[in-house]
């Protein structure tokens, strides 16, 4: 009887493997909380019930008018018409460059390289004008034998520090293992992937693409289906949409540069506080340890002019790490000194997001923005010393050093702006886990809101924490809040799919009935709503009831395509009868999971019995190779062979 791989299943079988930026640690979703379902509420003070938009914190109104929802967006050609230097300029910088389709022209060099780990290779070549990346294991005998074989859709990151890459599944978009790294000039695995390598089955989701394109749109309520309607960060991601702006200035000739009044249809960071210019860079630029959009509020609501804190809650740790974040960068200027003791300075103080410095110049250019507050006189270091860096007298290399980031490969450059010591030496984990805080600056909701979101936030710190001792009583903390704000008569559907996570395990019941309320409420997010749908689709699945998963368990692949999903609905889909249906599903698990015996073991089970002798025939040795290539790689792993609970 084939293995089904649903017999000890990850709470929502969605688990996004970025981020982050949107790193995950696989063991993480497997380490739950015993008993959080049964997690008693803290005592608390009397709450309103039936919360509403009346106890969100207000949405302070915007200084501009494209700050409102039904402006807009006209795209960057339309801008440039009248901004040509500015368009022109910007496609030199990072941002321009964040998301882009393959230009075969400015790709790195072909190459190849293995995983020691994982045991597969990989080779990047270019075939009838497309970029292609293959993945393949050894056989046995010594051969190669091909996994996937892909074309590349986009590039992401703008090669400053790499090249990593995406492809395109039937519509849903994937991460490839194969990252170009600029400074060592080598294909090497991509951020993340030395935790665990899940070749292309790694999932870029809305909330991985939000910082890297200008605008991200949900396909069918999907949060991996998507539309981009602008690639890159673009103008109107910075200035807001131009719709009011181009109608104010049509058969007006703009002047080249910048307005010296505030035009009130166009947001531009220079006439206002700079709060609100920093929430601009901030959308992506302070990523926490924990961020919580506000009920019924989105990132992708925010405009610029509009203060992020109304769309967004930010935690850290009550005791914050000084380690680097590749996307920190707002949340270290603020501890810095210079930026507390000077009104003015901002992230454009030093920044132009217009243009970019060539790197030789970057050192001189910096240090005449720090001597316009500080003299030679202000340094303490002596003259060797100053004489002594990479550059002579760079401020930047003191003060501002660059060192290792959360992302292997990577070094960026420390935004508290300050003295930096040597970094201690590594110490055992914490004893007491950490509690979480709203950043400064960050408003507080009513009470039962902050209830809610620093329990989302606790859910999300369980999952990306390194504290791993720590993560059931991050768990324990989420179901503690989640659960009181419910019973105070709190109603939302992130914290029903939050719920339904927690229970996952522990309280069936209870985990149905939280992923019932997500997909009965129409407000629900894209990645609320796959997970409800999962969650159902599995719990009838375990309780062989095949003809109620079918329905969700389409929806769920639909959605978010997993193997998983696929297998499952494929049992469901024999069972009822609809065996072609079924091998078609199955086929599908093979061609996302190539390197796992499981599916390619269902498949030959459903040919064997429909009688497609010739193609199991030639399956076998390949079922065959893909065992011992579990074996080699993972020697503890069990046997492929087990019961599946709709065939015992």
């Amino acid at each position: 009887m084939f293995d089904s791989p649903w017999l000890n299943r990850n709470p929502t079988g969605l688990v996004h493997s970025l981020s982050q930026p949107c790193v995950v640690l696989v063991c993480i979703v497997l380490t739950w909380l015993s008993g959080c379902g049964q997690a008693t509420p803290p005592a608390s003070p009397a709450l309103p019930a039936k919360p509403s938009a009346e106890h969100l914190p207000p949405i302070v109104a915007a200084p501009v008018k494209n700050a409102q929802a039904d402006v807009a967006y006209i795209g960057t050609e339309r801008c440039a018409a009248c901004h040509r230097a500015e368009e022109t300029s910007y496609h030199h910088t990072a941002h321009s460059r964040a998301l882009a389709e393959i230009d075969l022209d400015a790709e790195p060099p072909d190459g190849e390289f293995s995983d020691p780990v994982s045991q597969r290779h990989y080779r990047i070549y270019r075939q009838d004008g497309r970029l292609r990346q293959e993945e393949s294991i050894r056989t046995t005998a010594g051969s190669p034998l091909i996994l996937c074989d892909l074309p590349v859709r986009y590039v992401i990151g703008s090669g400053s520090f790499s090249r990593s890459y995406l492809v395109d599944r039937d519509g849903c978009l994937f991460m490839s293992p194969a990252t170009w790294y600029s400074a060592p000039k080598e294909w090497k695995l991509s951020p993340g992937y030395d935790k665990g390598n899940l070749g292309f089955q790694r999932p870029v989701l809305m909330r991985c693409l939000v910082c890297h394109a200008g605008r991200v749109e949900s396909l069918e309520r999907s949060p991996q289906r998507v539309a981009l309607p602008s690639l890159a960060i673009d103008c109107e991601r910075c200035h807001g949409p131009g719709e009011l702006h181009a109608r104010k200035w049509d058969g007006v000739v703009a002047s080249q540069g910048t307005n010296s009044e505030p035009d009130e249809t166009i947001f531009n960071p220079v006439h206002f506080d700079r709060q609100l210019g920093e929430d601009v860079c901030a959308q992506c630029h302070l990523h926490s340890a924990a961020t919580v959009e506000r009920r019924g509020r989105s990132l992708l609501d925010f405009r610029p002019g509009r203060k992020l804190s109304d769309y967004l809650a930010h935690y850290a740790p009550q005791s914050p790490s000084a380690d680097m974040t590749v996307v920190g960068h707002v949340e270290q200027m603020r501890l810095s000194r210079c930026y507390q003791a000077n009104e003015r300075m901002t992230c454009l103080t030093c920044h132009d997001p217009h243009a970019e410095q060539a790197p030789a110049d970057m050192p001189a250019v910096y240090r005449e923005k720090c001597l316009k507050c500080h003299t030679d006189q202000s340094c303490k270091a002596s003259s060797d010393d100053r004489r002594a860096t990479t550059v002579a007298d760079d401020c930047i290399q003191c003060h501002m050093p660059r060192g290792p980031t959360e992302i292997p490969h990577f070094a960026f450059t420390h935004h508290r702006i300050g003295i930096h010591k040597p970094a201690p030496a590594a110490t055992a984990s914490k004893k007491v886990a950490d509690a979480l805080v709203l950043i400064p600056g960050s408003p507080e909701a009513v009470e039962l809101e902050e209830v809610r979101n620093l329990g989302l936030g606790y859910l999300q710190f369980s999952e990306a924490t390194e504290q791993v001792s720590h993560i059931p009583e991050y768990r324990s903390r989420a179901a503690q809040l989640l659960l009181l704000f419910k019973q105070e008569g709190g109603e939302d559907s992130e914290v029903d799919a939050a719920l339904a996570r927690l229970h996952w395990g522990v309280n069936r019941e209870q985990m149905a009935r939280s992923a019932q309320a997500v997909v009965d409420a129409k407000e629900a997010s894209p990645a609320a709503w796959a997970s409800a749908c999962f969650t159902l689709g599995m719990s009838y699945y375990e309780q062989r009831l095949p003809a109620e998963a079918r329905p969700w368990l389409e929806q769920t692949v639909k959605l978010r395509p997993t193997p998983e999903g696929y297998l499952m609905l494929s049992e469901c889909l024999d069972v009822g009868g609809e065996t072609k249906a079924a091998i078609q599903a199955v086929r599908r698990a093979c061609e996302l999971a190539p390197d796992d015996p499981r599916y390619c073991e269902r498949l030959i089970y459903l040919l064997t019995n429909t009688g497609e002798l010739p193609e199991v025939e030639t399956l076998k040795p390949r079922l065959n190779e893909l065992i011992e290539y579990r074996r080699r790689v993972d020697p503890r792993r069990r046997s492929v062979k087990s019961a599946s609970p709709l065939h015992p």
